[in-house]
């Protein structure tokens, strides 16, 4: 803020100060309230703003406005709040140029009975206090004071509202709401455009924008680049550096020319912007359910659809919670409790029709980070779980069927009458995983790895294993009815008790020894190799997988399947003599007693003391239930009912009552 120029038309009327004077100071005095209202508006929203934290953005909290202790939501706070201040700085700013220009036209008019350079007319002395007024028409004073008028004006009128603006857009951007996020740019550049069109007339007496802001820039050069960089640099830091990850904005940010120009201030997907603002959600080790206030089968929060896209959730507090159709790509819940959470789709119907996630409403949680996680019991039927890390988690009873978790890590985790059926896992690592009971029936299991994986009673009927490991794999009494082994690698997996029947062992490493497969039905195994039909729906099986390293590897390794060369050549190798001698001993074995002898090894496998959670049990109580089975259902009934049997107590009291009426209908045959 400055005087006036003193070149004044000389046509002309010049205007009597005296008569300004009066008029000056009424609209000063009420320009002035408007100015402290705004101004403390502004200082109570910022107030209420920065007590906005991570978690009430997570949790969607309602803002408790300060003093007044008004709650209102949060998504409606967001949304109208900028709105509301970019209205009250037009109303401030619309007043103060109606104020500056009978404050301009005062200035020139008393600079006309000035002799001297210097403001010094009395009539000076009896403007209105107000800095603003003052600043363009007060008395000659010190440079040091002249500084501070103009530059609270310039604080206070230019800078805090569009910083405030901003502060608002970045304190909300972990809420990754696109909609909102574009209603703050909207709002902020608004102000800008306020500040360029309106506000240059605080400055100058002259009614054309052009012609003023041209005398602007010849006059306050310095002031003006000041006030253009400012303005310049928040409407660019909002639009291409406080952006969502993956928003349009984003994704423009990275082309070379913007992400030169930001490059100091641009951050990563899962960074912060100048170490202060995270663009993410940051809400770990918090209690965020009290288990006082859950409701056994109901949800405990409610985190349907949202996007917590690389947020971070490290050992919280979130069992039982509802992310039904919630994005975590990226996300990182390390030790999180997430017992009994819902990560399903919102309609499995749909997936199951179109096999589209996204039609469906299935949560995507793509190289999110779920190590050592607490997943008892998780709802997480069709998630989308590739390149996740899901090491040393506890998932026991998990529902994983359909899901889509390729190349993810199981290594250490306990995944015991976990559901995954139908999933999609080609390439998982389950080194070292307990997966005892768990039904994989019909899975995609494509070179995966598990290895040393302990896997009794688990059920792998129609599973696709080709080119899998499962060295030193623990799979006493599992169901491998009609499994897909082909080029698997099977050495030293432990196989007694289980069932093989129908299952493809071409090109398969057997396990070493026939002590292996003691008890195990062998006799219709299937030792070919693959049709073309075969080979067509095999290819299929990885057609869907993103091209990448993942893909290019099992594309590589079940490429020596279709060899004629290596086929013929295996067809005279000892692992292909292992195979038939494992059948022939499989047939006298089938032929001499075998249903009492495969009843007596489940029996006792299932009541172990090391299988007392149940899980070996329950896996083998399926088996037991399904078609084929060729042990005695009402003696490994009447065996798991028995006292000195600990998994009983462990299993389903539906899972026990099915097999009750199983075995009532086998002894009445």
């Amino acid at each position: 803020m400055n005087d006036s120029s003193r070149a004044v038309i000389d046509t002309e009327t010049p205007v009597n100060p005296y008569s300004l004077l009066e008029a000056v100071n009424r609209s000063s005095g009420s320009a002035n309230a408007a100015w402290l209202i705004c101004l403390a508006l502004m200082s109570y929203l910022l107030i209420t703003v920065a007590g906005i934290t991570h978690k009430d953005l997570l949790l969607n909290s309602d803002i408790v406005l300060p003093i007044l202790q008004v709650k209102i939501e949060l998504t409606r706070f967001f949304l109208f709040a900028p709105i509301l201040l970019v209205l009250l700085h037009l109303g401030l700013i619309s007043q103060l140029v109606l104020l500056a220009r009978k404050t301009l036209e005062f200035a020139a008019a008393i600079r006309m009975l000035e002799s001297t350079d210097e403001r010094s007319h009395p009539l000076r002395l009896e403007l209105d206090n107000f800095f603003f007024v003052q600043a363009i028409a007060g008395p000659e004073r010190s440079r040091i004071v002249g500084v501070f008028l103009h530059g609270i004006s310039w604080l206070t009128l230019v800078a805090m509202p569009v910083v405030l603006l901003l502060y608002l857009q970045l304190v909300f951007l972990p809420y990754h709401d696109v909609t909102i996020t574009w209603a703050h740019r909207t709002a902020l550049l608004a102000d800008v455009a306020l500040l360029v069109f309106i506000g240059v007339f605080l400055w100058r007496l002259e009614t054309s924008f052009f012609r003023a802001f041209w005398r602007t820039s010849l006059h306050h050069p310095f002031s003006l680049a000041v006030t253009v960089l400012l303005l310049g640099a928040v409407a660019g830091f909002s639009l291409l550096v406080a952006t969502i990850p993956g928003e349009d904005m984003d994704r423009s940010a990275s082309l070379p020319l913007a992400r030169y120009a930001v490059s100091a201030l641009a951050p990563a997907p899962e960074g912060s912007l100048l170490g202060f603002f995270h663009r993410n959600l940051n809400v770990t080790d918090m209690d965020l359910v009290v288990d006082k206030d859950v409701t056994p089968g109901e949800p405990s929060i409610n985190l349907r659809g949202r996007d917590l896209r690389f947020a971070r959730l490290d050992r919280t507090d979130l069992h039982q919670a509802d992310m039904t159709g919630t994005n975590l790509e990226g996300a990182s819940l390390a030790g999180a409790d997430l017992r009994g959470v819902w990560m399903q789709c919102g309609d499995l119907n749909k997936l199951l029709l179109t096999d589209s996630r996204r039609a469906a409403g299935c949560v995507s949680a793509r190289g999110a980070n779920f190590l050592k996680a607490r997943l008892n019991e998780a709802r997480m039927t069709g998630i989308d779980l590739r390149g996740a890390r899901l090491e040393e988690a506890q998932a026991d009873g998990a529902q994983l069927a359909h899901a889509l978790v390729v190349g993810a890590n199981f290594a250490g985790a306990r995944l015991d009458r976990a559901d995954l059926s139908g999933t999609s896992l080609q390439g998982a690592n389950f080194l070292l995983a307990s997966v005892q009971g768990a039904d994989l029936s019909g899975a995609k299991l494509q070179l995966a790895d598990f290895t040393s994986a302990g896997m009794q009673g688990a059920n792998l009927s129609l599973a696709s294993l080709e080119g899998a490991a499962l060295r030193d794999a623990e799979l006493e009494g599992a169901n491998l009815r009609m499994a897909r082994l082909n080029g698997a690698d099977m050495t030293g997996a432990k196989l007694q008790g289980s069932d093989m029947t129908g299952a493809f062992v071409w090109r398969t490493v057997p396990p070493g020894s026939e002590a292996a497969v003691a008890v195990s039905d062998l006799a219709q195994i299937v030792m070919r190799p693959l049709s073309e039909d075969e080979l067509a729906a095999l290819g299929a099986s990885l057609a869907p997988l993103d091209n990448g390293p993942l893909k290019t590897r099992l594309a590589d390794s079940l490429r020596p399947l279709v060899d004629a060369s290596q086929n013929g050549a295996w067809a005279l190798a000892p692992d292909q003599q292992a195979w038939q001698g494992y059948v022939k001993a499989s047939e006298a074995a089938i032929a001499e007693g075998y249903k009492a002898r495969l009843t007596e090894f489940l029996t006792k496998l299932v009541c172990r003391s090391r299988f007392a959670n149940g899980a070996v049990a329950t896996g083998v109580a399926r088996r037991a239930m399904a078609q084929g089975f060729k042990g005695d259902i009402p003696v490994l009934y009447d065996k798991l009912r028995a006292a000195d049997c600990p998994a009983a107590a462990a299993m389903s009291p539906r899972l026990l009552r099915e097999l009750a009426g199983a075995a009532d209908a086998a002894r009445g045959q």
